[in-house]
């Protein structure tokens, strides 16, 4: 198993070397949480989703990647053409942020760590899935949108260093049952005891407008099982996180109990405080979003379709407002430090 195109790559059962930050100038002063979230660009975030959304056409990758329609299915043997293109852009992305990157499992999960200086041992985890459906089916908002996030989180996150280890994934095989993140729990993070200390899931922030009437708001929705303490804990970490460094972005004041699944769940499931943060969804999730799972999951195809429903395209600046969320939420909680100040990339 290998992953091209990094700096340095992390392979199974290699030792893990930490780099020392040689070259640096003099250390700068702290940057403020708000300096950081400044930085979050909507043009960055809406590149990475367009360029996510067109995998399957050979855009990125070349001819061998070109199916002639979009498309990021994770196949029960090789994968589609278009999830192989995603993930050579996830490793090439996070490599010229000048993480470490490693493809974790048969399940290819893409990963990009960031570790930490002081407490490299406590990790927080950005992820989102890459993966779709089989046949023409773009997954623009599903979930071209929350991958798209976690690049844009990495790529603001990763100029600075932080006390905590920040670990940025691009999970595969989430529409089959959460394979991807389930390996990555269940065989890599559980046996090797590691401390996850938060995860937040990105999965679908692209569509805030309810297709339902009358619930059409624009909101962000956080999702956590009661039943879960730290995971609520975690979800309300996010909401103090909007209201304090992005208060124009509107999240519920409740955290909603759900049953849906992503990728959230396997974190959950193996005890760690782990939340979905999605667009407007639940308790009408199957009627809020008529384009889910369909070919008309695609930016282009909702700006040129007449029929539309008003309000309900795609809101790149909703959805960069989740993001600097994150940004705020794990700059916050991984801490900052001066010494090292911005990282030379």
């Amino acid at each position: 198993m290998s992953a091209l195109f990094s700096r340095r790559v992390i392979v199974p059962g290699s030792t893990l070397l930490v780099l020392a930050w040689a070259g640096c100038g003099p250390s700068e002063p702290v940057p403020t949480v708000q300096a950081l979230v400044d930085i979050v660009s909507q043009t960055r975030y809406q590149t990475y989703q367009l360029a996510l959304e067109n995998m399957g056409l050979g855009l990125y990758g070349g001819a061998e990647y070109d199916m002639g329609f979009r498309n990021r299915d994770a196949l029960e043997g090789p994968d589609s053409p278009g999830n192989r293109e995603a993930r050579l852009y996830l490793q090439d992305a996070f490599g010229a942020m000048g993480l470490d990157v490693s493809v974790q499992g048969p399940h290819m999960n893409v990963v990009g760590e960031l570790i930490g200086a002081t407490t490299p041992e406590r990790i927080y985890v950005v992820g989102g899935h890459y993966d779709h459906l089989e046949g023409d089916s773009p997954g623009g908002d599903d979930n071209a949108s929350g991958t798209a996030g976690v690049l844009e989180a990495a790529r603001v996150l990763s100029r600075y260093h932080f006390e905590s280890t920040i670990r940025f994934i691009g999970f595969n095989a989430e529409e089959d049952g959460l394979a991807g993140s389930k390996d990555y729990v269940d065989n890599l993070v559980l046996p090797k005891g590691e401390n996850i200390a938060g995860m937040i899931n990105l999965d679908m922030i692209l569509r805030p407008g309810s297709d339902v009437e009358p619930d059409n708001v624009i909101d962000v929705e956080v999702e956590a099982l009661f039943e879960h303490e730290p995971s609520v804990a975690w979800a309300r970490a996010f909401q103090q996180a909007a209201a304090d460094f992005v208060p124009r972005l509107v999240v519920n004041d409740t955290i909603i109990d759900t049953e849906s699944t992503s990728d959230n769940d396997s974190f959950r499931e193996g005890g760690f405080p782990a939340i979905l943060v999605i667009e407007n969804s639940l308790p009408d999730f199957w009627d809020a979003n008529e384009y889910y799972h369909t070919s008309e999951d695609a930016s282009d195809r909702l700006a040129n379709d007449p029929n539309s429903p008003s309000g309900v395209t795609y809101d790149y600046a909703f959805a960069t407002d989740v993001v600097r969320t994150v940004v705020a939420l794990v700059a916050q909680r991984a801490g900052l430090i001066s010494e090292e100040g911005r990282r030379p990339h």
